[in-house]
């Protein structure tokens, strides 16, 4: 819904690799028509015929498992770069309509079944500070970079496997081509896994506010907590 009336549905058609007849596959890319076109499945009324097209975090929080796991030990803190899909997001007259996903999309359960919560599912890597930002998206602008901090408040170590991002709460900033949120807090304590906003880490000189978070300024801070401490870790 945009305003009083105006309706707009579209479905994403993700297409298949063709192969040529060298026998190569290419990579499909995820295109948008301009709104009056007629590949859209539609239905809109109203006098638009413009939109525009910004980044957003998927509805569901997004469970990044990492590619090579660690452990951290007891009283440890670690701080660190994982990243995440975006997705492209269609505004009409500044109101958003529809969403969609820029990769085939995937569903999993962060923790246990009578405690998880099902996330958008996705494997990321972990850099540690000291590491270069920028080389880690290999070029690629359907990433943004969150930039965390990991704290084990426990007595025993931790292995860290997994970490769930709740994107309503969360900003995008960006500069050219490298999209950064808001520092997050995880802090692994003896009952469980608890994620909070940590502050804003420091943005490259002339970043902009590119996405704004999708709940209220309270909403944002509410720590997410999971009872999954031993279910993640084995112990």
């Amino acid at each position: 819904m945009a305003g009083e009336g105006d309706i707009l549905a579209a479905m994403p058609i993700y297409p298949r690799m063709p192969a040529d007849t060298k026998g190569k596959r290419e990579k499909p890319n995820l295109s948008l028509p301009p709104l009056n076109d007629p590949l859209w499945t539609r239905f809109y009324m109203g006098k638009e015929d413009g939109y525009d097209l910004v980044p957003a975090y998927p509805p569901l929080p997004i469970c990044l498992r990492l590619k090579d796991p660690f452990l951290l030990p007891p009283g440890a803190t670690l701080e660190g770069w994982v990243f995440s899909r975006i997705e492209a997001s269609i505004l009409v007259n500044g109101t958003a309509i529809v969403s969609y996903p820029l990769a085939i999309p995937f569903k999993t359960l962060y923790g246990t079944p009578d405690a998880g919560v099902v996330c958008r599912f996705e494997e990321a890597e972990f850099l540690a500070t000291a590491e270069p930002v920028m080389s880690s998206l290999n070029d690629d602008p359907r990433f943004v970079a969150h930039p965390v901090r990991l704290k084990n408040t426990s007595a025993v170590p931790v292995m860290v496997s997994e970490l769930c991002i709740y994107g309503e709460q969360l900003s995008i900033f960006g500069q050219e081509s490298l999209m950064i949120s808001e520092r997050l807090l995880f802090l692994f304590s003896s009952s469980g896994v608890r994620m909070s906003l940590d502050g804003q880490a420091p943005l490259p000189p002339g970043a902009i506010t590119i996405a704004k978070p999708t709940v209220s300024g309270e909403e944002r801070f509410i720590v997410r907590s999971f009872e999954l401490f031993k279910a993640i870790t084995r112990i």
